[in-house]
């Protein structure tokens, strides 16, 4: 398994552009280049999948494949509230993660970036050695509660890291618990791996923010 790895929208046109250069092409490491054309902030995902012989392989969410060694060793923590990203370089830029609801009510975890309007945003991602993205997709995402979930996850995540980069993280604890914003989008993506991902019923109502 070969994987890439950190009001209606549908009536309105999306004002955040993507594009991507190579960052460093011997490596396999792709630059994504955010824009937010409008006026208002915006948050988002990016989906993408791998392009071979003019086919593009199952798109994903950046971020839904390994995010569970992410949040342990990268010190990437999920954002409880969506706010504007600042833009310092693309090699220091780390987006948080957050819980994304599919029009399906399916859930998943993905990374979230949040521009304000007219703002740029930049961010390396490994693992296109000898391989190009493609299928590349910005779904918008809107905020509707910050809730605890617990999520179980499929730790195939970890051990197909740690085999394409040659490495020995550990993964969190499983199931783990973590404090999140809800992102609901439009579109119904799905989800890399088999992961459960359910609001923690403690009696109490997610917080609005």
């Amino acid at each position: 398994m070969r994987i890439a790895g950190f009001i209606s929208d549908q009536l309105t046109e999306n004002p955040v552009k993507v594009n991507y250069t190579w960052y460093d092409k011997s490596s396999g490491i792709v630059q994504w280049n955010f824009e937010n054309m409008g006026s208002t902030t915006r948050s988002f995902i990016l989906l993408r999948g791998i392009e071979e012989n003019h086919k593009v392989s199952e798109i994903y969410a950046f971020g839904n494949a390994f995010y569970p060694l992410y949040y342990k060793n990268f010190n990437v923590d999920f954002i409880t509230k969506p706010e504007a990203l600042v833009n310092v370089s693309p090699k220091a830029n780390n987006a948080p993660l957050a819980v994304i609801e599919n029009s399906d009510s399916t859930l998943l975890v993905a990374f979230l970036y949040t521009l304000s309007g007219g703002s740029r945003y930049s961010v390396l991602e490994g693992g296109w050695k000898g391989i190009e993205p493609g299928g590349i997709k910005i779904v918008l995402a809107k905020y509707a509660m910050t809730d605890n979930f617990s999520i179980k996850y499929d730790e195939k995540q970890c051990t197909l890291y740690n085999e394409e980069s040659k490495t020995d993280y550990g993964c969190p604890e499983n199931p783990f618990t973590v404090r999140s914003a809800l992102m609901k989008i439009n579109n119904s993506i799905k989800p890399l791996f088999n992961d459960r991902i359910s609001v923690i019923n403690d009696g109490k109502d997610g917080q609005m923010l």
